[in-house]
This record gives C-alpha cells, structure tokens and sequence, in this order.
C-alpha cells in the first residue's frame, strides 16, 4: 500500500494513455522527482495525448469501455448479411466508433455527445451499406451531419450495435445487460443457477416480447428483467449491423421499441431512450469514469474508491463535463497515484 514512486507514476502514466513503457522524456521527469509535481503531471498528460503513440488510448479505452472488443466474435455472414465479409466493413465499422471517441478527446468535447449528436463519421462504404445513403463519396472517414436524430452519439453506432448481437439475431436481453453494464454501470445479479435462460414453452409466444413477457412471470427472473428488457427494447430498430428496420424479417407488424423503465417511465422509442440517458448523466458519467479508472489502474474499483470517483464526478461537472478534463482528474486521483 501507499503511494506509487515517480517511476510507479511514469509507468502507469505511459500505459494509460500508450499502450507502451515510458519515453526519455517521462523517464527524466520521473528521475528528477519532478513528475510528482502536479503542474508537470498535467502538462505531460497534454504532450503524451498530442503524441501520435496515444493512438493507443484512442482505439484500446473505447474498446474496454464499450466492449467493441466483441466485434468479429460472431461476425454477419450469407444472405442479406454477405456484403459484411465481401466489402470488409468490420475494419470501418471500428473506425467509425474510434474516431469520434478521438473527436471529442481532442476537442476535450462533452461526455453528453456520446449519448447523442447532430453527426457521425462515414465513408461512402458505410454510407451506403448501413445508412442507405448515397451522397457520401471516398474511403476516408469524414464528419457528417445527420438529420436523423436516431442516429447520432456513440451508443448506436452499427460497430456497437454489431457488436451486442449474435451475427444472426438481436436479444433486447443481451443489449440491455450491454447498457446497464457499460453506459449506466448498474449490472444486473447474475441469473438464479436452476432459471432456463428462456421459457421452454413458448406456444403462443409469437415474439420477442411475448418471450420475455413469458420468461418474467418466472418470480426469480421479473427482478432483473424488468430492469434489463426495457433498455434493450430501446435498440430493436437497430439489426445485427446496426442497420434501421421498421419490421423484423418475415413480419409484417412493426417493431415496437416502447418499454417501460423499472421507474414507471415510458419510453417511446430510441430518441426518446437518449432522453432519458440525458436525464441520468450523472450515471452515465460515473460509469465512463469507473472504466476509465479500472483501465489506467489495471484493477477493478473496490466500495473503498467510491468516494474518489464521487470527487471525480463532482469536480467534473464544475468543468462541463468533458472527456479530456476527465483524464486529467482521472491521472490526478488518489485511484490512479496510488499502488
């Protein structure tokens, strides 16, 4: 226990933010003692994330933090799907989420727009596969403007989106959990042992919903369900690459995306779903900032460093809540300087 030395602190600083050890210059910083000094601590937070070796933070944190890690598991493949391996756009599908997480790094943006925004990053490949659009042109990834307000943020991104299903499916189960997990940092209890994961009789169960609906008349099940479904449902317009659908495939009723918080809330639809994440920020940000914490530490946070994320959280919302100053408060903390 106690405090990390100038080297503890180089190290962690360099594998935070690059992925890799210290450089001579944080390596002379840590000899002379003058990183434990909290002005220069924050001025080589600024050159590292300037430095094009913080690609590193740019695509790993994301990843960690939003599981796109799980992209390609069960990659889409044949039928509707075969244009996923025939024009490659799982590579794309990644960028995209990874270039506006550094958007709004490099602007040291407001953790609100990830939840929603008037734009996104395509290139015509995207443009025209997911967004059905036809008016972007060129394989870079540039900023777009969207007049689709169910679009926008970081959370509905098709890489997300592909990320949190099967490859053949959806499960408002599995993005729920998703949700709860990473966006709101409220997990649900893990599933009772002896509970099927859903009814084994379905007759007369000709949906999703109706299964569900089936699965939390189960007493064990209802407690976490009526906390995971609802988020998920939010999602369903959303297939297995984050293309917008009105209708499953074969059906010929509408989707409906409404649910029902465990609060009594009624949500409509997925914008008004990135509502209510607005209404609950403050949820919102103290899950980024745990993550954050747990990827530059390496450890997971104990009820011991509630507290400090408390502070963090707090002082944050003093500077508008945004993503850079979140770094700076995260590599500041006693969390981060701490063994």
């Amino acid at each position: 226990p106690g405090r990390l030395d100038a080297f503890g602190i180089a190290s962690r600083l360099s594998y935070f933010l690059w992925s890799s050890m210290p450089d001579e210059e944080l390596f002379s910083s840590a000899r002379s003692g003058k990183i434990n000094d909290p002005k220069e601590l924050a001025g080589q937070v600024e050159r590292m994330l300037k430095d094009e070796k913080a690609q590193a933070f740019v695509r790993h944190f994301p990843s960690a933090w939003l599981r796109l890690d799980k992209l390609g598991d069960m990659p889409p493949s044949g039928g509707e799907y075969q244009f996923y391996k025939n024009v490659k756009i799982e590579p794309m599908l990644a960028k995209q989420v990874t270039t506006y997480f550094e958007e709004i790094l490099k602007t040291n943006g407001r953790i609100e727009q990830f939840i929603d925004s008037d734009y996104t990053y395509m290139n015509h490949t995207l443009a025209k596969w997911i967004y059905k659009r036809e008016d972007i042109r060129g394989a870079r990834l540039r900023k777009v403007r969207l007049d689709d307000p169910r679009r926008g943020g970081i959370f509905t991104q098709p890489g997300l989106m592909t990320a949190t299903a099967n490859g053949v499916d959806t499960s408002p189960v599995v993005r729920g959990v998703w949700v709860l997990e990473n966006i709101l940092g409220t997990p649900p209890a893990p599933p009772p042992p002896d509970v099927e994961p859903l009814p084994t009789d379905t007759r007369g169960a000709a949906s999703i919903r109706e299964r569900l609906d089936l699965h939390r008349k189960n007493e064990a099940c209802a407690s976490c369900h009526v906390k995971i479904d609802p988020m998920g449902f939010a999602f369903e317009n959303f297939d297995v690459v984050g293309r917008w659908r009105d209708k499953y495939r074969g059906d010929r009723n509408p989707i409906d995306a409404s649910s029902v918080m465990a609060n009594g809330q009624e949500i409509a639809d997925i914008v008004e779903f990135k509502k209510m994440l607005k209404d609950r920020k403050h949820l919102v940000i103290s899950c980024l900032t745990k993550k954050m914490l747990t990827y530059a530490t390496g450890r997971h946070l104990e009820a011991v460093d509630r507290g400090e994320v408390n502070r963090i959280v707090a002082e944050l919302g003093q500077k508008d809540n945004r993503l850079r100053d979140l770094i700076h408060l995260v590599v500041k903390s006693d969390i981060f300087l701490s063994k």
